[in-house]
């Protein structure tokens, strides 16, 4: 009950956790996006007001800026106009375009495209106060930055861009205009749109940490099942542990083979690819693939001679013995497979079903490599293990008859990477042929 008051409890200190950053988001995210979005806009106009006045710049005929402040308007001078009026009219924004010739005495006007009060060629316009700080560059013909402004005209970007005549000099500057006023509207609007979406965020966010809290609940409740079925495979896999060491000590020839032939077959199971629950299970019911010798008399399981006939019989019974004992295990159906099949063979010579190719079950299959492979690759009291390299070969050449194919060639790609070599094998180990293992008692 204690812990259950604890978890009701961490599950209202999440809900307002929850809470809390659902808003601390919802504010940040506002916040964050109407700095971006003023940013862009600025830099956007500043883009265009800059464009506009390099495109200005770049269309004037500068070679004839003095002759029209002295001369006149002439045929070129309207054609120019046209231009910087297209200009205008085609770049979004843009307020005013103009072209003046800085002189100390003030602006003395080029062009002006102001669609209401022009100014007139030659006019002199006095320096705007936020200029003042730019004026000695502007003289100079230098590049000066794009000016921010507040004033009489509105809120402005305004960017000059000298022009330059084919002698190099400065005769004039090509000015921009562009309106700053609309940002206040648009965020205005933007604020508006992301305070309804931070609305329905945090609407969503309270909505999903209710679920949370219900699913909360039910995941505790699912991890202490997890747990207890934790506790369950763990409680199997020791008493399935402790069976194959009684098997093992039953058969005083092969002492440790079952644990053997399980760590193969967990290998062979991860070399071919089974996911880990597999593996898992496959190791398992190999730990158990001779619980069957139990019911062998001792007499002929550890009979040192040649086994008669009857005796090979007896020894052959253990597969169907082992599946008396293991089939009422109703928790893990499977484990009486590796039990019953595991001396089947895929040319159906085996035994006890004569089963061939893919009718043999998988696990079986496995199982049946990494049992040949332990009962020629380990010492018995009457013989040296077989030499690594000859054992490795015989697999090989009974690929296909004796055992199943693509077992074996998981069984040769882990030879050639060397984990199925003993640490103490130097090289050793007896070369003679062994033309029946069963036979001669090498389980």
């Amino acid at each position: 009950m204690k812990k259950q008051i604890n978890r009701d409890g961490r599950h209202k200190k999440l809900l307002i956790v929850w809470g809390l950053l659902a808003v601390i988001m919802a504010a940040a995210i506002t916040i964050t996006s109407i700095s971006i979005l003023t940013k862009q806009i600025r830099t956007d106009r500043d883009q265009a007001v800059s464009g506009a006045a390099k495109l200005a710049a770049d269309e004037l005929d500068a070679d004839k800026v003095n002759g029209w402040l002295e001369n006149g308007k002439d045929e070129d001078y309207e054609k120019q106009y046209a231009v910087l009026t297209n200009i205008l009219q085609n770049t979004p924004h843009l307020k005013y375009l103009y072209i003046y010739q800085i002189k100390s005495d003030g602006c003395h006007v080029v062009f002006d495209t102001d669609p209401e009060e022009p100014g007139m060629l030659a006019d002199l316009q006095e320096f705007d106060e936020s200029f003042m700080p730019y004026i000695p560059s502007l003289l100079a013909g230098e590049q000066i930055s794009t000016i921010e402004s507040k004033g009489a005209f509105g809120w402005l970007l305004t960017h000059y861009e000298p022009i330059y005549d084919s002698n190099g000099e400065c005769v004039a500057y090509a000015g921009a205009d562009i309106s700053m006023d609309e940002i206040n509207e648009y965020t205005l609007k933007y604020v508006m749109i992301i305070i309804l979406i931070a609305v329905g965020f945090l609407v969503a966010c309270v909505i999903i940490g209710l679920k949370m809290s219900i699913n909360n609940h039910k995941a505790d409740e699912l991890d202490m099942l997890r747990e207890q079925q934790q506790r369950d495979k763990q409680l199997i896999r020791e008493i399935i542990e402790s069976f194959a060491t009684v098997i093992d000590m039953k058969d005083s020839y092969t002492q440790g083979h079952s644990s053997r032939v399980a760590k193969y077959t967990k290998m062979l199971a991860e070399e071919l690819g089974y996911d880990e629950e597999t593996v898992e299970q496959y190791y398992n019911i190999a730990l158990m693939h001779d619980i069957g010798k139990i019911a062998i008399p001792d007499y002929v399981l550890n009979k040192p001679g040649k086994l008669t006939d009857e005796e090979y019989s007896i020894i052959q019974s253990h597969t169907e013995r082992g599946y008396d004992v293991l089939k009422s295990i109703s928790l893990m159906p499977d484990i009486v497979v590796g039990a019953e099949a595991h001396h089947e063979r895929p040319d159906g010579k085996g035994y006890p079903n004569g089963l061939k190719g893919e009718d043999i079950p998988r696990v079986a299959q496995i199982i049946a490599v990494a049992d040949t492979f332990d009962a020629m690759y380990s010492d018995r009291p009457y013989r040296q293990r077989m030499n690594f390299d000859k054992a490795v070969s015989i697999i090989k050449d009974v690929s296909g008859t004796q055992l199943t194919s693509d077992v074996v060639d998981a069984f040769l790609r882990l030879a050639e990477k060397g984990v199925l070599r003993a640490p103490d094998d130097t090289g050793g180990g007896t070369f003679d042929d062994i033309t029946n293992i069963h036979k001669n008692q090498e389980q």
